[in-house]
């Protein structure tokens, strides 16, 4: 599907902020997450994930560097365990550990409008996916260069205040991460999948060169011996169903229908619902699901925006 032309300004307010703070940040960090942390610079963001020691996502996030902090954005819904979980081994190191969602305003978007109010507050835009800007008002990150869309981070004590963003367009961002092929672990699937099966080492959120971190035997194992045996795919369905975070669906074979798959994160604008869902990793372009609790619901798959690795 092609990238998306729309022109929104939107308030992000499923994704939650947690802040690491004190001078073992970078070092502890490195030990608890797929990304290499040492990579991480004023001017990049880096994509990662959480996991427990089976190789088991927690939460995905980006993660970004901010004054003398990092800063994590996983969805809401998985933000408290993830935090106790990091705070777990946290207390044997010089590092905090905080939810500092009440501070922030998350806003993304993209077009025009969007371009030309970062330009004022940044005097740039970044140009390169994951690449970052920052001032005293917040930072702005690239997150999909080929659709230009920008998520912003205010303080939200900041005293110049980012354009007023609409709450009617929360949607159109859903859908133009799904379009982009981007996974999210929310509550209902929290705990279930490795990386892998997200296609997170095709977005480079999987550093297997960094060294030893939570999952780092399990995910490895998973990349070379070949045993993983699902992925992330779009669906679309000429329908408008809502919410389907965490819904199972299924494929026909032989006449009978079988399990196929489970949805990670879901949206519409009204004419489609989107979706992405982990399926079996042999899932051909046009291969026809159907909804598990509601058979009259049909999906199909759609391209994906980036080849499998």
């Amino acid at each position: 599907m092609s990238a998306s032309n729309n022109e929104y300004i939107t308030q992000i307010s499923n994704k939650g902020v947690i802040q690491l703070s004190g001078e073992e940040r970078v070092k502890y960090l490195q030990g608890q997450v797929t990304a290499d942390i040492n990579k991480l610079q004023a001017d990049n963001a880096l994509l990662s994930c959480h996991c427990d020691f089976k190789g088991k996502i927690w939460s995905v996030f980006y993660t970004l560097s901010w004054q003398d902090s990092i800063l994590l954005l996983p969805h809401q819904s998985v933000l408290e365990k993830s935090l106790a979980e990091l705070n777990k081994y946290g207390v044997f190191a010089k590092v905090e550990i905080t939810d500092q969602t009440p501070n922030w305003q998350l806003i993304g978007g993209c077009g025009e409008k969007m371009e030309q109010t970062i330009s004022q507050f940044f005097g740039d835009l970044p140009k390169q996916n994951l690449a970052t800007l920052s001032s005293e008002q917040g930072l702005v990150l690239c997150v999909d260069k080929t659709a230009k869309r920008y998520l912003v981070l205010q303080p939200t004590n900041a005293t110049t205040q980012f354009t007023s963003p609409s709450t009617d367009s929360a949607e159109l961002w859903e859908i133009d991460e799904i379009k982009a092929g981007l996974a999210d672990i929310r509550q209902q699937s929290s705990n279930e999948f490795v990386p892998q099966m997200l296609n997170l080492q095709t977005l480079g959120a999987i550093d297997f060169e960094k060294g030893c971190y939570m999952g780092q035997e399990v995910i490895a194992r998973t990349k070379y011996l070949g045993r993983n045996k699902k992925a992330g795919f779009i669906l679309t369905s000429p329908t408008t169903n809502m919410p389907l975070d965490g819904e199972l669906i299924e494929y026909q074979i032989e006449g009978n229908w079988r399990p196929g798959g489970k949805i990670l994160r879901s949206a519409t604008n009204g004419k489609l619902t989107w979706t992405f869902a982990v399926l079996s990793n042999d899932t051909e372009t046009h291969t026809e699901f159907r909804l598990k609790s509601n058979t009259d619901v049909l999906f199909t798959t759609q391209p994906l925006p980036y080849e499998l690795t």
